[in-house]
């Protein structure tokens, strides 16, 4: 297992291992939150998957050590893996699609035109090739737009411009690292109200054979990010659009489809595809879709039979690492996350069986706490 400093990574480690599967992690430090879980067996300490010798390194300890599935967690992790995928195969299984399938799942402008192919609802969106595109443009936007990178990008934050003039500014002050991914400028999404709502599959060689739906209650940062709390949800529309998209595809291994409700018209439109392990998984796990293990079966060559099953309506929050960022960049939302957090019925990542990456987490948060009122 890659990322061990990824709080789905802990969830992949704790659900193999209650599964009685010797999992160990590749991690940049032993203190990293996988790898203090009781149910780590052993961590592997490698460079970060932008790294040159990240997969060679990989490689070297699959000689030495027999592992029997590689599972990335990272899209750097799931694209470095998928682009020497030959080699890594010779050693050990990995689950994953075709690199130029990742990338063109990661490709925001090329996934939103599949989806238009297909009959799936999207956002208004730009695609600005020079500064020029957006001077010419910026007038004629509805405001708020989001701005983001046009492909899968670690480092680069998404932005929400609440006006012509603060785009502008952004562009030209920003410039340097709006070309950061592939030289490409950024591109300027209209704002959908209403909820974020996502389609998980797991695909078995161009076959769906896991699904999974859930709608974010709350976000980090408030104005759309990564699930805080979420619930699990069903809904027809949302799967036919997520399967529409991964069978066009012809997917392998898992996926995640977001979507955003709109509030004006209550149609789901496509924000993007993540071709990779999504940071709610915690949620799938705890309704009983355990993706990690099916990909394990998988592995050992089993022909897996077609599921949605699972429990709906089951929230799910991550006290430590989302819920508190959440508070603290939107304090009135305290009445319901102190309900969410007192209610037995929702569950969370704090495992009393497994307290110590808690611990981690905790330190983690204060620490960036204390840095951002030093700030």
């Amino acid at each position: 297992m890659t990322d061990a400093d990824y709080k789905h990574t802990l969830g992949i480690v704790r659900s193999l291992g209650k599964a009685k599967i010797q999992v160990s992690v590749v991690a940049k430090s032993r203190k990293d939150l996988a790898s203090s879980s009781r149910y780590c067996f052993s961590t592997f300490i490698v460079c970060g998957p932008a790294e040159p010798r990240y997969v060679d390194s990989l490689i070297d300890i699959l000689r030495s050590n027999g592992q029997d599935l590689l599972i990335p967690v990272s899209y750097a992790a799931t694209i470095a893996f998928a682009s020497r995928k030959d080699e890594l195969t010779k050693y050990a299984r990995l689950e994953v699609a075709h690199q130029q399938q990742i990338l063109s799942a990661a490709n925001k402008r090329s996934s939103q035109q599949s989806a238009l192919s297909l009959g799936i609802p999207v956002p208004d969106t730009l695609y600005p090739e020079t500064f020029e595109d957006v001077r010419r443009q910026a007038h004629r936007l509805r405001y708020p737009v989001i701005v983001k990178p046009v492909h899968e990008s670690s480092g680069v934050t998404v932005r929400c411009v609440q006006s012509c003039s603060d785009l502008l500014s952004m562009y030209e002050t920003d410039l340097s690292q709006a070309r950061l991914f592939e030289g490409n400028l950024p591109m300027i999404q209209e704002f959908i109200p209403g909820r974020g709502y996502g389609f998980f599959g797991l695909y078995q060689a161009g076959d769906c054979k896991r699904v999974f739906m859930h709608r974010r209650v709350r976000e980090y940062p408030p104005s759309g990010g990564a699930s805080c709390c979420a619930e699990s949800f069903y809904d027809a529309r949302l799967k036919e659009y997520g399967v529409r998209l991964l069978d066009h595809l012809k997917w392998h291994g898992v996926a995640m489809v977001e979507f955003r409700r709109d509030s004006r018209d209550h149609e789901f439109r496509l924000l993007e595809i993540n071709p990779k392990f999504w940071g709610s998984l915690d949620l799938a796990l705890a309704a009983g879709v355990n993706f990690p293990l099916a990909l394990c079966e998988m592995a050992e060559g089993k022909q897996l039979e077609y599921s949605e099953v699972y429990r709906r309506g089951l929230r799910y929050h991550w006290p430590l690492s989302g819920e508190a960022q959440h508070f603290l960049a939107r304090p009135r939302s305290c009445g319901s996350l102190l309900r969410d957090a007192l209610n037995p019925r929702v569950e969370s990542n704090i495992w009393l069986t497994d307290p110590r990456p808690n611990w981690r987490e905790a330190l983690t948060l204060l620490r960036s706490t204390r840095r951002r009122i030093a700030n």
